[in-house]
């Protein structure tokens, strides 16, 4: 296990931990979502490099005076966070929201950012569906959190997925998340991810970039959009839904691992 440090960025305990040796991979979280929902991918990384992985406002360990959020602040934890850690340039991957955080990071310090991977992003959380989704997101924050946890296994996870491992283990999963929720830091999360708009950040990267698709996104379904809008980017899907490393581990490792070999360190 991996000890959590902490570092003050602007008012913020961010709390980070690193694991295993080699070039450095800093690991950007979605929406409500800690280490643990990275899967195997942080242990699998750690053999041939160093991982950072963050609680940016909002999640886990980190705490902060609970203001209104925005990528350029949490795109300045990560990079305070790798600082602090003694890395100065690194590979970066981001998923969901935490792909509009990777993306406002490497468009604003191209030196940092070594290659990045983007997995089930977006552009803009004003695309219709997508709006409509994040703002049922908070109204069952408000109302419901059992439901909202539900809502977003159902439709996170292929059905196949689902219904392969039952009722029981998804009901653990819910029941396993909820003492470990911060749930005021998770409607700040949504709140920001209504104003994400990395249009025009995503056209201005110049760094070697991977776009990953999931196939059975339910969620997001712009990222084909998003890679289009990167100079010279490659595109890749997995088979999987938007919780993508639950059921797509593998095929992401396979992916970036040959992605990292030619681009990062």
């Amino acid at each position: 296990m991996a000890t959590t440090s902490v570092v003050n960025v602007d008012g913020a305990r961010v709390a980070y931990r690193l694991q295993g040796r080699g070039p450095a991979v800093v690991l950007v979280n979605g929406t409500a979502a800690l280490d643990a929902h990275w899967g195997p991918v942080i242990a699998e990384f750690s053999k041939h490099r160093t991982v950072i992985s963050l609680d940016y406002s909002g999640s886990g360990d980190t705490t902060d005076e609970g203001d209104a959020l925005s990528l350029q602040k949490l795109a300045r934890q990560v990079s305070e966070v790798a600082r602090a850690a003694g890395v100065d340039r690194f590979d970066l991957v981001g998923h969901s929201l935490g792909a509009a955080i990777a993306i406002q990071l490497a468009a604003s310090s191209p030196d940092l950012v070594r290659s990045l991977i983007v997995v089930a992003g977006f552009s803009r959380g004003t695309e219709p569906r997508l709006k409509l989704q994040f703002e049922l997101w908070l109204d069952l924050i408000r109302t419901n959190r059992e439901a909202f946890l539900r809502l977003l296994l159902l439709s996170g996870l292929t059905p196949a997925f689902v219904s392969s491992v039952g009722i029981p283990t998804i009901e653990d999963m819910i029941k396993g998340y909820m003492p470990l929720a911060n749930w005021e830091g998770i409607a700040r999360q949504v709140e920001l991810d209504l104003a994400v708009d990395v249009s025009e950040q995503a056209r201005s990267i110049t760094g070697p970039t991977l776009v990953i698709n999931c196939a059975h996104d339910q969620i997001v379904t712009q990222t084909p959009e998003l890679a289009a809008s990167i100079p010279g980017s490659m595109y890749q899907q997995i088979n999987a839904g938007h919780l993508a490393y639950f059921e797509g581990a593998d095929e992401f490792l396979s992916l970036a691992t040959e992605f990292l070999r030619r681009h990062g360190a």
